[in-house]
């Protein structure tokens, strides 16, 4: 399981020795997985709680780990990653100014096979420096940000205190099971689009610093087709949450976000690799047209379901998310 690397990569820096506890939520997996993974915590001496949440969706397995949580300062990673040995030192550090009311930082590829060429069009700079590669949630601003865009502190390296978290009434659904994807939300876009609003402060640490695995199974035309699907859903949400009123079978107001629109910027960014790539603009081409189709279709598939089901609208709409719970409103529905 990849989540082990993530432990151990935790457990090598002592979070003991920086006040830290250590929660692994198990967000619904199935019985054999479960009990491995349970198994495997309690081997641990203590070092790691293991807890157990039913509700489907990763914002669900967040907030039982907010409430299992004892600390003011909350930091989610993802089980695909391994901390470097100075992120949590990095972290606790940007919050010891108490107008900080969020902490992320750079999130760089670990590669566990080959790499193809178009990966790296995927690429583009980000307004700060450096580049980023949101489809596969990789990010490198290049140097400390005091005061940045909150939109740039990303899931899978992500701390904010509880009073901030509570204040902006949590996150968003996210990454629910394919078969409620309908559910779908924004995820934690929509808390960083409040802490915006409140005009509280984010800073991007660059030692809080860890790898993110990038494996063959994601450097491939299907997996960024789903991911695009995805983002198109996660798009009809904010939209329709903003105030807007579904409009079934439409068109997006806008293609992909528009700091993923490359090719000029990555031209620039990437150009001494790009010619070592003949190949590279005819299958970056063709990702991006899969892509592009992909997420039309997942905006029009969100559209649709939430034009023809009042409850979905309400859903979207809904306040507060913290306690929200999939499986209620499928009961509801009955």
């Amino acid at each position: 399981m990849a989540i082990r690397r993530a432990v151990e990569s935790l457990l090598a820096i002592s979070p003991a020795r920086h006040s830290a506890e250590v929660l692994v939520v198990d967000n619904n997996t199935d019985e054999a997985l479960a009990g491995d993974l349970r198994a495997y915590c309690a081997g641990l001496g203590g070092a790691v709680r293991y807890v157990r949440e039913p509700s489907p969706g990763l914002s669900a397995a967040r907030h039982r780990g907010v409430d299992e949580s004892q600390g003011e300062l909350l930091t989610f990673i993802d089980d695909d990653v391994e901390v470097t040995p100075g992120w949590l030192p990095a972290i606790q550090q940007a919050f010891e100014d108490p107008a900080v009311a969020m902490v992320g930082g750079p999130s760089i590829p670990k590669f566990t096979g080959a790499v193809p060429a178009w990966f790296w069009s995927l690429f583009v700079p980000t307004p700060f420096g450096g580049w980023m590669n949101s489809w596969l949630s990789l990010l490198d601003v290049g140097a400390t940000r005091r005061g940045i865009d909150p939109n740039f502190i990303w899931g899978l390296n992500f701390s904010i205190r509880r009073t901030v978290h509570e204040q902006c009434g949590g996150f968003h659904p996210d990454l629910v099971p394919k078969q409620l994807q309908r559910w779908q939300g924004d995820g934690e876009t929509g808390l960083t689009r409040k802490v915006t609003e409140l005009g509280l402060r984010a800073d991007y640490v660059q030692e809080a610093l860890l790898l993110h695995l990038c494996s063959p199974e994601r450097l491939n035309a299907e997996y960024l087709a789903r991911r695009a699907f995805y983002q198109g859903v996660c798009a009809s949400f904010t939209r329709i949450r903003a105030g807007e009123d579904p409009r079934g079978d439409s068109t997006p107001r806008t293609g992909l976000p528009a700091a993923e629109r490359w090719r000029a910027t990555a031209a620039d960014v990437l150009q001494a690799v790009r010619q070592t790539a003949s190949h590279w603009d005819a299958d970056a081409a063709a990702i991006r047209k899969s892509m592009e189709a992909a997420h039309r279709e997942g905006w029009r598939f969100h559209q649709a379901e939430v034009a023809a089901d009042p409850r979905l609208l309400a859903w979207v709409r809904r306040a507060d998310f913290r306690r929200a719970d999939i499986r209620d409103e499928l009961a509801s529905g009955r």
